[in-house]
């Protein structure tokens, strides 16, 4: 997921692949400093699915990791 995102903002975008690397962590982890956006119309879309889908993704793998916790008490 972080490498699709960020391959995506280094090439629509023109982020440079650090800073679309730290777009999309801080994208998917819901942190969003607003120091760095999507300019383009394309690039706002984006960031909307890959948000919602985004947070799927990382809800369900957190919940695997505390139910894999848990077994071990």
């Amino acid at each position: 997921m972080l490498l699709s995102g960020t391959l995506f903002y280094a090439n629509v975008e023109h982020f440079s692949y650090l800073d679309a690397l730290y777009f999309s962590f801080t994208t998917l982890t819901t942190i969003g400093y607003g120091d760095i956006y999507p300019v383009t119309a394309v690039g706002k879309i984006f960031t909307m699915a890959y948000s919602v889908i985004g947070l799927g993704i990382m809800a369900s793998f957190l919940a695997v990791v505390v139910k894999k916790l848990d077994r071990r008490k």
